[in-house]
């Protein structure tokens, strides 16, 4: 199924965020690698005759077979290829690049003059507001955009909310217990027995990575510090670090915690996430919920300003947050969605993984400041 997009992306230059590396990105297609934006462009133009998304009450928007670009820091694990084939059905046509959140959002700045992209979704509230401020979106009100929950969609209209994933710390149950776990993130390093015996994320460009600096780092918000944190904020992420073992290129996590003989207790999980790999790799997860709560990464979906299939992206979009599909998303991925239609169709674990308490986190802050946490993380404190 997965084919890179070299025609597509012949001469883009693989730019990653400021002073943080990136991990490979890859890209599939249910269509041959030939097919362009400048043929898609063309099937559009055909194919767009007054035939947005009106369709009559429960029945999905089709799509006019125009291959759409789709960027996306969450299509891994099978999401994209499932997507791929679902939106098949329904007479759509994706291929997708598979990247972090941060090059996500590096590669839609770069491309900003001579876009690729039609389509992005995942990422988080950091992001989007960033790439907002950029013009790299276009506003749209999907038909489903009245039935995702209160406070989560833009209200300008620029990106509306899919999915809500839990930042987690996570363990095996299999190796340690709940009373022997940590209760919080900075018990990795304030307490002896977990030094050395969890795991940090290398490349400083995912969303989870990036949600787990922030959710340390507002801890210690200070507008006289150094980038707005304390010194004992910058100390705390420097003993986060010195005290973790970096990730292994290749090598998922739960493939260490699952292994007796590896140090490597815990680490960090997106909700969403969890189920398969403990029917993968045989675990029993647990999770840390602080006392300050979790932080939540909220993935929405938007049209990317300047794409030549604008009338598809808009089909393609009410077809994907419609409660149905996202319904199906959440049964087949075990996440928990954003449409308020769908979350009837959530398992028992995202029922459970929507009432922890959420980390109250200045998003502004964060957005102002991410880049530079980073660099700053990256030349300072990691190994």
């Amino acid at each position: 199924m997965k084919k890179i997009l070299a025609a597509l992306l012949a001469g883009v230059l693989a730019i990653s965020a400021a002073a943080c590396s990136t991990p490979d990105s890859s890209t599939s297609s249910a269509t041959d690698a030939g097919s362009t934006a400048d043929t898609a462009s063309t099937a559009d133009d055909a194919g767009d005759a007054g035939d947005t998304a009106d369709t009559a009450d429960g029945e999905l928007p089709k799509g006019t077979g125009v291959s759409l670009t789709v960027y996306s820091n969450s299509v891994s694990d099978g999401r994209g290829d499932w997507l791929v084939e679902r939106a098949a059905q329904d007479g759509f046509t994706l291929q997708y690049l598979d990247a972090g959140a941060a090059e996500v959002q590096s590669r839609l700045i770069a491309e900003k003059n001579a876009p690729i992209a039609d389509v992005v979704f995942g990422l988080n509230s950091i992001i989007w507001e960033s790439l907002k401020a950029e013009d790299i979106l276009i506003p749209y009100t999907p038909a489903w955009a009245d039935e995702v929950s209160a406070g989560l969609n833009d209200p300008d209209g620029y990106y509306h909310a899919i999915v809500k994933q839990a930042i987690l710390l996570v363990y095996d149950t299999n190796q340690l217990s709940a009373e022997e776990a940590p209760t919080d993130w900075l018990d990795l390093w304030q307490n002896e027995a977990f030094q050395g015996k969890y795991e940090y994320a290398s490349a400083l460009t995912g969303g989870t990575t990036r949600n787990v600096i922030a959710g340390i780092l507002v801890r210690y918000a200070d507008p006289n510090g150094d980038l707005g944190i304390s010194d004992e904020g910058w100390e705390a992420i420097a003993q986060y670090y010195e005290y973790g073992v970096p990730d292994e290129s290749g090598v998922d996590l739960y493939a260490s915690i699952a292994d007796t003989a590896d140090p490597v207790l815990c680490g960090q999980m997106w909700s969403s996430g969890i189920e398969a790999r403990d029917e993968q790799y045989g675990t029993v997860t647990g999770y840390v919920v602080p006392e300050v709560g979790v932080p939540y990464a909220v993935e929405g979906v938007a049209i990317v300003n300047g794409t030549k299939n604008e009338e598809e992206v808009k089909r393609f979009i009410d077809w994907f947050g419609s409660a149905q599909i996202q319904g199906e998303w959440a049964q087949e991925f075990s996440t928990l969605p954003a449409n308020e239609g769908a979350v009837d169709k959530a398992n028992d674990f995202n029922k459970v993984i929507a009432e922890l308490p959420a980390q109250d986190i200045d998003w502004a802050l964060v957005a102002e400041n991410i880049d530079a946490w980073c660099e700053k993380i990256e030349l300072t404190y990691m190994k």
